[in-house]
């Protein structure tokens, strides 16, 4: 089955992880900008990932690892993949 992605913006993401529609985290490696990351979230019993992107532009968001990690503690995440390109 096809998972399905949709780009939200930052406060979303927060959102969804709060209301506990995600369930799953990978910190994926971007490819013009190594050790730089962008955030998935992924709710897999719906199939339906979300990457965080911009709030003004419609990019993907990237974080330095210490950075997203802090992010996600913030949010109560304690545990999610790292992906590397």
């Amino acid at each position: 089955m096809a998972v399905t992605f949709y780009r939200v913006k930052e406060g979303e993401f927060s959102r969804l992880v709060e209301t506990q529609s995600i369930t799953k985290f990978i910190a994926q490696e971007s490819e013009i900008d190594p050790l730089k990351f962008s955030l998935v979230g992924i709710n897999p019993s719906q199939n339906i990932a979300y990457i965080v992107r911009h709030g003004r532009v419609d990019e993907l968001r990237t974080w330095r690892l210490d950075t997203l990690g802090a992010f996600l503690k913030k949010l109560g995440v304690m545990s999610w993949e790292v992906q590397h390109t």
